[in-house]
């Protein structure tokens, strides 16, 4: 599997809007809010110019609560563009690494593909690796 680049970078905060308006101060970019993510639980406000995903928790059980809890703000993960998901998910998975979620946002807005595998952060340096497939409209 080779990589077509970086997607973006996701960031777990504890004030989504606080964060969004200091991001957008520092990087000079605009966020669109996501809303709530309630698979993951969470709520979402990327920045697509920007490259940047801030995500805060809306459960108390969800990996983002988690890392927080844990390690406090930060980057959780980073996000790999690739053409094909299917197979860089079964790629990651014969090469052992294991795979802890998969995402399909058939309404993401702006998007007419936008799929997402997820790598365990045991696996990949306490990071968690976001391999996306998207297609904008």
């Amino acid at each position: 599997m080779e990589t077509q680049g970086l997607d973006r970078v996701v960031i777990a905060v504890k004030d989504l809007d606080k964060a969004a308006k200091q991001y957008s101060e520092l990087l000079g970019v605009i966020f669109w809010d996501a809303g709530p993510q309630e698979e993951q639980g969470v709520r979402a406000m990327v920045s697509w110019n920007g490259q940047v995903e801030l995500i805060s928790p809306v459960s108390a059980q969800s990996a983002a609560a988690k890392f927080l809890e844990r390690k406090g703000e930060g980057v959780i993960g980073v996000a790999w563009k690739v053409k094909d998901i299917a197979e860089a998910g079964d790629q990651m998975t014969a090469k052992g690494f294991r795979i802890v979620d998969r995402f399909d946002f058939p309404a993401a807005p702006g998007f007419k593909l936008f799929k997402e595998v997820l790598l365990h952060p045991k696996d990949t340096n306490e990071v968690t690796v976001i391999l996306v497939q998207s297609e904008r409209e």
